[in-house]
């Protein structure tokens, strides 16, 4: 019989268990076996601590990349109450609406601190396709390759240079080289990014840090997360300091279509396909801009693309979809296109496109009765 979780905790009761090694949820069987036997071949293979010598570090320093900032993001304004606060303090929260720039920005100001310089500034995020692009635009704001200066590494992939400052990963990575290195003396500074989602990785790895930090006072933490309760997150670190950032707002139109057509109001419902269609061929009459279409599958991800291309509109591409199962294929088609595209894909709220100017939403996604 499939075990099932039956309980869950507060955060900080969840964090505080965890953080003891005690388990705050069950663990299936399938887990507890494979988590068994990852521990019987990984038994004795810890490492040696890793240092750097004051010649290193010093070489490091002078030879960081200097970070420029956008002036239109809003995390910008705030950027020396943030570094002083992170220089200050072992650890801190920072809560930011989507769009603030604080997953890009952070890395950032710390590497200006002089953080990446003894270890690394690792970044964690709760996705692959996200530590790849993250670290790519990060990257491109520094003026550097990925593998320099900035590199990333998720399951079967690593992209981390010998000189690089900033590693951004999935949160499973860094938990894999807790089995390894339990003192994380690699890192000389951590940011968990979207901590909000309280994923068991994300707890685990809170409630870990939580004892670790007093043993490493030279390790900074800095959690992200929404601008929802992070008072939580500063209870569990014994009243961290938390600074809110603000996130971009735009004037937004919706329109609502009808589930049948208009102009024969006794025919049958059209279906999902027809229905985005439908609304393609309205936004084709519209300004310059990307169309982003969100709808609930593969499969009708795969039908509507068919769909769209048959269609052979003007000035209109329609890409391969995005989403982490086709990280390989769609990360080539993230950068701007050389003509408008119609991206029809799974994405994530917090995914922001330059030049989308348009979305339609699927609904089925949210359910029949969204």
């Amino acid at each position: 019989m499939r075990d099932e979780v039956t309980d869950y905790r507060p955060l900080g009761e969840e964090i505080a268990l965890l953080g003891e090694g005690k388990v705050g949820l069950p663990m299936p069987s399938h887990a507890r076996r494979a988590h068994g036997a990852r521990s019987r071949r990984n038994r004795g293979k810890t490492v040696a601590k890793f240092e750097r010598s004051p010649a290193e570090i010093q070489r490091r320093y002078d030879e960081r990349p200097r970070p420029t900032y956008p002036d239109d993001l809003p995390i910008a304004a705030k950027r020396a109450e943030i570094a002083k606060l992170i220089e200050i303090n072992q650890v801190v929260i920072v809560a930011g609406e989507t769009g603030s720039g604080k997953t890009t920005q952070l890395p950032k100001i710390c590497l200006d601190l002089g953080r990446g310089t003894r270890g690394l500034i690792g970044h964690t995020q709760p996705r692959r396709i996200a530590a790849r692009t993250v670290a790519e635009r990060i990257a491109e704001e520094l003026d550097t390759e990925v593998g320099e200066s900035v590199g990333y590494a998720v399951r079967f992939t690593d992209k981390v240079g010998s000189n690089s400052y900033i590693k951004v990963m999935t949160d499973g990575i860094l938990l894999a080289e807790l089995q390894r290195d339990r003192m994380l003396s690699r890192y000389d500074t951590l940011i968990i990014d979207e901590a909000h989602e309280r994923s068991l990785n994300i707890d685990f790895i809170l409630g870990y840090l939580k004892e670790l930090l007093p043993k490493r006072p030279d390790l900074k933490l800095i959690i992200t997360s929404a601008t929802f309760d992070p008072e939580s997150f500063s209870r569990h670190f014994d009243d961290a300091p938390v600074i809110e950032v603000s996130g971009r707002t735009y004037p937004v139109e919706i329109r609502y279509r009808p589930v049948v057509d208009p102009d024969d109001p006794h025919a049958e419902d059209r279906d999902q396909t027809q229905a985005v269609i439908d609304a393609v061929h309205e936004l084709d009459r519209e300004p310059y801009g990307d169309v982003l279409v969100f709808l609930s599958g593969e499969r009708e991800i795969r039908d509507t693309a068919d769909a769209l291309r048959r269609l052979e509109l003007a000035r209109t591409d329609v890409l391969p979809p995005l989403r982490t199962a086709f990280i390989g294929r769609a990360a080539p088609h993230l950068r701007p296109p050389p003509k408008p595209p119609h991206r029809a894909g799974h994405q994530r709220r917090r995914d922001i496109f330059d030049g989308a100017r348009y979305q339609v939403c699927g609904r089925c996604r949210y359910g029949a009765n969204f």
